[in-house]
């Protein structure tokens, strides 16, 4: 999964149980512009939500597992 510094901040905060008025005032933008990074992931990623959007970071971020 292919991110900028910035996308990879919010879905680590996310991670953290953040609100977008939370990771906003984090990184010092407005709650609409977290949004706006979001929707632009889900976009990115074929992905609808918030919890969809962290599964599949933290799949890719695992080995792969063998059988």
């Amino acid at each position: 999964m292919h991110l900028s510094r910035r996308q990879e901040e919010i879905i680590l905060l996310i991670c953290e149980g953040r609100s977008n008025k939370e990771i906003g005032k984090k990184l010092d933008v407005s709650p609409r512009t977290v949004e706006s990074h979001l929707q632009r992931l889900y976009t990115q990623h074929k992905v609808h939500s918030r919890t969809a959007l962290v599964v599949k970071w933290l799949r890719e971020q695992s080995p792969a597992e063998e059988d």
